[in-house]
């Protein structure tokens, strides 16, 4: 009975590992909302590190984050990082084109790869659609590729939950 489940386990181990030479390494995750507030007010929110703590969620589940936010705190070169109990981290704004386009880049200790932000600004009316999307690789990890197949459920929410507060301070 123990030889037929530790076969069966072994098994399972080796299907999963198989099965991950399948999946994608790459993952992109993007939402899209509008805001009603002219785009100067809603890119500025985005464009500085300091604005963040009050609308961005993703830090919810890390309530001993602590950060050290460069000076300036925004646009292009601007640099901030994190650490706490579940992991540190990094992020820095590559490209900052006022009212158009924010570009990042992000980076998790225990992962070689970085994450990719981009943030679009588009008029839409009296208000600002904004575009979030992330994006980055798993490499070959089988680990990571399952972990990958899940990002839209875990950064989606938080994307969708930050716009929520950004729309809060801006509306």
């Amino acid at each position: 009975m123990i030889k037929k489940i530790l076969v069966s386990l072994v098994s399972l181990v080796i299907l999963l590992l198989i099965v991950s030479f399948f999946l994608p390494s790459k993952y992109e995750v993007s939402r899209s909302t509008v805001i009603n507030a002219p785009v100067e007010k809603v890119f500025a929110e985005f464009n500085d590190f300091n604005s963040w703590a009050q609308w961005n969620t993703f830090d919810d589940m890390y309530t001993d984050i602590k950060y050290n936010t460069s000076n300036p705190s925004f646009g292009a070169g601007a640099k901030q990082s994190w650490t706490s109990k579940k992991g540190n981290g990094a992020m820095e704004i590559t490209e900052s084109i006022p009212n158009q386009e924010i570009k990042m880049t992000l980076r998790f200790e225990g992962f070689d790869e970085p994450m990719l932000g981009n943030f679009q600004f588009e008029q839409a009316g009296n208000g600002t659609k904004v575009t979030w999307t992330d994006k980055g690789s798993m490499g070959n990890n089988p680990i990571y590729k399952y972990m990958g197949l899940m990002m839209n459920s875990m950064i989606g929410g938080n994307m969708e939950k930050s716009f929520e507060n950004v729309k809060k301070i801006c509306e």
